[in-house]
């Protein structure tokens, strides 16, 4: 990455479980693009009925070259931190890694593209 990650905690205890967890992901996200200008990943806890149990929130932004801003959003209801909350880490970075995937596969297309048209 060309910055560090940078890594949000909204009413979510900074601890060193998650922040290494995290911290795994993105060397994870690394690996399908090593051109990530920017990350982001917040996590937050949001109001909800005191009978459900705690709603969270975990939120991965990545811009990668040619203004390419991607972004996804999951929630859960948690009430096991320890074995809920890297489930819903996992869903989001999941989500955020085939977001990834495609923008890759399309910019891959389109140098391929005009490599063919430069040939003519």
């Amino acid at each position: 990455m060309q910055t560090a990650p940078e890594v949000i905690f909204n009413g979510v205890d900074r601890s060193a479980w998650v922040e290494n967890y995290v911290a795994g992901r993105l060397e994870h996200l690394e690996k399908f693009a090593r051109d990530i200008t920017s990350c982001h990943v917040t996590l937050s806890r949001e109001q909800s009925s005191q009978r459900k149990g705690n709603r969270y929130s975990v939120m991965v932004e990545v811009r990668v070259p040619r203004q390419h801003d991607l972004a996804v959003r999951k929630q859960k209801q948690i009430r096991d931190m320890h074995t809920q909350l890297p489930a819903i880490i996992n869903e989001a970075f999941g989500a955020i890694e085939t977001q990834l995937k495609r923008t890759i596969a399309r910019r891959r297309h389109e140098e391929k593209a005009h490599t063919v048209e430069d040939a003519r």
